[in-house]
């Protein structure tokens, strides 16, 4: 983690909307880009944390993403049968 997401962080979680606000003011558009790279680069390899893998197998495979952790992942209407929805599980592995 770079030193300004471990900042934004650290703001973020103790500190103010404002305070946070005031944090992005003067930071050039290549720190935000660094920042938001590493924190997704993190977010997609963390080991215990499988919620953004799930919404994006989900979301690429046509169905929209449930939020929640409990019972299936994504769902989309079914074509074929008026008013049924499809649900799908979707438990992608961290290689």
């Amino acid at each position: 983690m770079n030193q300004e997401l471990a900042n934004v962080v650290k703001i973020y979680s103790t500190g103010t909307h404002q305070e946070l606000s005031s944090y992005f003011i003067g930071k050039s558009k290549d720190t935000i880009i660094g920042m938001l790279v590493d924190l997704l680069t993190m977010y997609i390899n963390d080991k215990n944390s499988s919620t953004i893998r799930e919404f994006l197998t989900v979301t690429l495979a046509g169905y929209k993403h449930k939020e929640t952790k409990i019972g299936y992942n994504g769902f989309k209407q079914d074509a074929f049968a008026p008013g049924k929805t499809l649900k799908c599980e979707a438990k992608p592995k961290n290689f």
